[in-house]
């Protein structure tokens, strides 16, 4: 889930750091699906209210971190500016956290997770679609890592295909991937005047307002945690995978080719699935390892190619 990058070369001291940053942003990820998953399936709150707190509670850190880096730079800058974080923050935070809440009432932390490899995927779809350079290597990477995810999903293996077994939560997942990869195409150039870390705070906090506006249109009462169980969800959820992984992944962006941190973002899958099996009794099946090492292949594909987000 990567913001555009900050200007400015980086120093040879930093790319440890950097890397660092991206590992530990990428196991924040993928500990975010099986966290997300207990709490969709144990606890009561609506999947708007965990993703409205989910942002509310991160957005005072990422923009105090955003003030202190960038100063009154932080602040969009003019209307346009305003406007645009307004309406990326209503796609690639409110409803991309809406959609995948609801798919995690239903199905399972690792195909879940599978909105990291879409993501990629998508992305490069929709710039082919709109006139950028698609090379063949891309497309076979591209139909690669479909395959793989047809895997993960049990709707292929060793014997054929499983369509059947696809599901509405499914389908949810894809869509909140498609959110994600609507808000990194469109939201280059904003990124690139505000910088990566102002344009990730602004639009984690638009997200969580416009979750809460989303509530009152529906005239449901936002719901905070009210058990142990649901603040210790929501309060990691906001902790780790929205504030340290967007800030470690702003700081990995200065020391880190793109392209690299692209092939990063297929690993969440297997740390879902890693995690979820040793903590939350979840199994996953070996045509879905295989699956995941398809995907991965697949990344490993695109990034040999030189291309990024």
């Amino acid at each position: 889930m990567a913001t555009e990058p900050e200007s400015g070369a980086p120093g040879r001291g930093k790319k440890a750091a950097a890397w660092a940053w991206a590992l530990a942003a990428v196991i924040c990820w993928g500990v975010m699906f099986p966290v997300g998953d207990l709490l969709m399936k144990e606890g009561r709150m609506a999947p708007s209210s965990v993703g409205a707190f989910r942002y509310l509670f991160a957005a005072p850190a990422l923009l105090a971190a955003a003030f202190a880096t960038h100063g009154r730079k932080a602040f969009p800058s003019g209307v346009r500016d305003g406007v645009a974080v307004a309406l990326l923050g209503l796609v690639g935070s409110a409803a991309m956290a809406e959609l995948l809440f609801i798919a995690q009432e239903t199905v399972a932390s690792v195909n879940a997770s599978l909105l990291e490899a879409y993501v990629p995927m998508q992305v490069l779809v929709l710039s082919a679609l709109c006139g950028g350079r698609t090379t063949a290597r891309q497309i076979a990477g591209i139909a690669l890592g479909f395959a793989g995810s047809l895997f993960v999903l049990r709707a292929a293996d060793f014997g054929g295909l499983r369509l059947g077994v696809l599901s509405r939560g499914d389908l949810f997942v894809f869509l909140s991937g498609l959110c994600w990869a609507i808000y990194t195409a469109l939201g280059r150039p904003v990124a690139r005047r505000l910088g990566g870390l102002p344009f990730t705070a602004w639009t984690v906090l638009a997200g969580g307002l416009w979750l809460l506006l989303w509530q009152g249109a529906n005239g449901e009462r936002p719901t905070p945690p009210s058990t142990r169980l649901e603040w210790g969800c929501v309060l990691f959820l906001a902790a780790f995978p929205t504030g340290i992984a967007f800030l470690g992944w702003n700081e990995a962006q200065k020391g880190v080719a793109l392209h690299h941190l692209s092939f990063l973002e297929y690993f969440p899958p297997l740390v879902a699935a890693a995690f979820g099996a040793a903590f939350f009794g979840e199994t996953a099946t070996p045509c879905q390892w295989f699956g995941l090492a398809v995907v991965i292949a697949s990344a490993a594909l695109v990034a040999g190619d030189g291309t990024g987000r």
